[in-house]
């Protein structure tokens, strides 16, 4: 990532156009989002594995974000500073049984907080704390936007949610790191990456047969 961002009205501008690509996005595809997010993620794992029809719900939503990549590109033409990344399969499935642990109420966390960033987006900014402080006291963003400021161990960082008020829409997340800890933020995530593919299921709950990457 080679770009910061500084100004405010730049990020906000970036707020409001991904919240508009997420509802557009979102409503194209309505006929099939059709399950409850807020059901738990344990809702969604049996003894097979991750239940069939969700991952066939996943898999149609995987495809459409792929086919829709031209808008998002125009994201960064719009905005230079801005990376994006759509989540692969194996992820998904790796983050689900990692929300099956402990650490997770064993599966009892709502499936929208999960499976929140499908579509992913990054920008880097000089000075994030000045930045969430106008965040936070911008009226106009309230009920546009989730936000929270993330402090886990040596990481820190602002997420933003899109979910455009409706439980069957997967919320997209946009992060926001401040560009003097972007490499310490990078370490962190490829951590944690690594240790959720070695989690397995509670003895209490069952084997994961879960998708893999082609």
């Amino acid at each position: 990532m080679d770009h910061d961002t500084d100004s405010y009205s730049e990020v906000n501008n970036l707020i409001r156009e991904i919240n508009n690509l997420h509802k557009v996005f979102s409503l194209g595809i309505e006929d099939f989002l059709n399950y409850n997010l807020k059901r738990s993620v344990r809702s969604v794992v049996d003894e097979t594995g991750i239940n069939r029809d969700f991952l066939i719900l996943i898999n149609k939503y995987k495809i459409a974000l792929n086919a829709g990549v031209s808008s998002f590109l125009d994201v960064q033409i719009n905005f230079p500073s801005v990376r994006y990344r759509i989540k692969q399969g194996e992820s998904i499935s790796e983050k689900i049984l990692y929300y099956m642990t402990a650490n997770h109420e064993y599966g009892g966390v709502p499936l929208n907080k999960c499976l929140n960033d499908f579509l992913g987006f990054r920008i880097l900014v000089s000075d994030l704390d000045s930045l969430y402080e106008r965040l936070m006291s911008d009226n106009d963003l309230k009920g546009v936007v989730k936000l929270l400021l993330r402090e886990d161990g040596p990481y820190r960082g602002l997420h933003l949610y899109f979910k455009n008020g409706k439980n069957k829409f997967f919320p997209w997340e946009l992060q926001i790191w401040d560009k003097s800890q972007a490499e310490q933020n990078e370490l962190s995530h490829s951590e944690h990456k690594q240790k959720r593919k070695y989690i397995s299921l509670a003895q209490t709950y069952y084997d994961g047969n879960l998708e893999k990457e082609e």
